[in-house]
């Protein structure tokens, strides 16, 4: 499975002077870049949708206030805009205009189609040929925020890898997910999970967790399926599978009419997701294929006499 190289370790833009610092860098419009000769972009290799390339910061900002958000007026945890990036492999020799035509299709399947505006710049004063993306923190129909968990930037990776390989970009792309942060993800706990919890006790939920990570850990686990098997032979759970979405149902845990209770892997945890089962088994062949470092043989003391 092919992971292309997404990055969204940035700041956010949280005042409309840091939005329009990073408008103006993602277009190579800063008077420092300017004053040192050295251009970011060329005509061609930008643009927005859903708005004006020219005038981005002002158009998400009325977006923001068409839809009652604050904008000029800052408050804690605001945020204007999301960053984001693409990056490709220099042995590819990638060309800025296949690296526009991925970076437009991208955006419009994770960020333009779902309701955000969004600018794309295809940077060319590095070796290894990059996209940036400066998304509105705004719907354009609903004033919601724009989110982005583990499990969206896992189906980025994956997507962009497999547009890399259609271009033939074979060294642009790697076999695991890039982002080992997965594993790290806390369990989602609702509000009666957390009272559960303070008395000390456990929830069906913390039941199906621990026997999702015991089947996952299982020696003959090596695939999804392999996990599913299990999980259903050893335990007797039903495990529905509908394209990546995965629910677990377990005999003993049932609603108040009697019927047992079906919940989604994701409703547990990034972890318990199919996606996050695929990774974990991912790590856990690593492990394995790594050589176990040899000890060296001890020197016997010599007794003292």
């Amino acid at each position: 499975m092919p992971f292309g190289n997404v990055n969204i370790s940035y700041k956010p833009c949280r005042s409309v002077g840091s939005l329009k610092a990073a408008a103006a860098y993602m277009l190579g419009r800063q008077k420092r870049q300017l004053e040192s000769g050295i251009n970011k972009t060329y005509e061609g290799l930008y643009t927005a949708l859903g708005c004006n390339r020219d005038s981005f910061a002002n158009s998400i900002l009325m977006t923001r206030k068409l839809n009652g958000k604050s904008c000029f007026k800052r408050k804690e945890n605001t945020i204007l805009a999301h960053k984001m990036s693409i990056s490709f492999h220099p042995d590819d020799n990638v060309k800025y205009k296949a690296a526009f035509e991925i970076a437009q299709d991208f955006a419009e399947h994770f960020i333009h189609s779902k309701g955000y505006e969004v600018l794309i710049a295809v940077h060319t004063d590095t070796d290894h040929v990059h996209a940036h993306f400066l998304i509105s923190n705004c719907n354009v129909n609903t004033g919601k925020s724009f989110r982005r968990s583990q499990h969206d930037l896992y189906e980025m990776s994956e997507y962009l890898g497999q547009k890399c390989l259609e271009y033939g970009f074979t060294n642009s792309v790697r076999e695991s997910f890039y982002n080992h942060d997965i594993s790290k993800q806390k369990d989602k706990l609702t509000f009666g999970e957390t009272q559960i919890h303070k008395r000390g006790e456990q929830s069906y939920k913390d039941d199906l967790r621990q026997i999702i990570r015991l089947a996952v850990a299982a020696p003959n686990s090596k695939t999804f399926d392999d996990v599913i098997h299990f999980i259903r032979t050893e335990y007797g759970i039903d495990c529905r599978v509908a394209g990546n979405t995965v629910s677990y149902r377990h005999p003993l845990y049932l609603d108040k009419n009697g019927k047992p209770i079906s919940i989604r892997g994701g409703r547990l945890g990034e972890e318990y997701t199919r996606k996050g089962i695929e990774f974990t088994l991912s790590q856990k062949a690593l492990k394995v294929q790594q050589p176990q470092p040899v000890k060296a043989p001890q020197k016997k003391k010599k007794l003292r006499r």
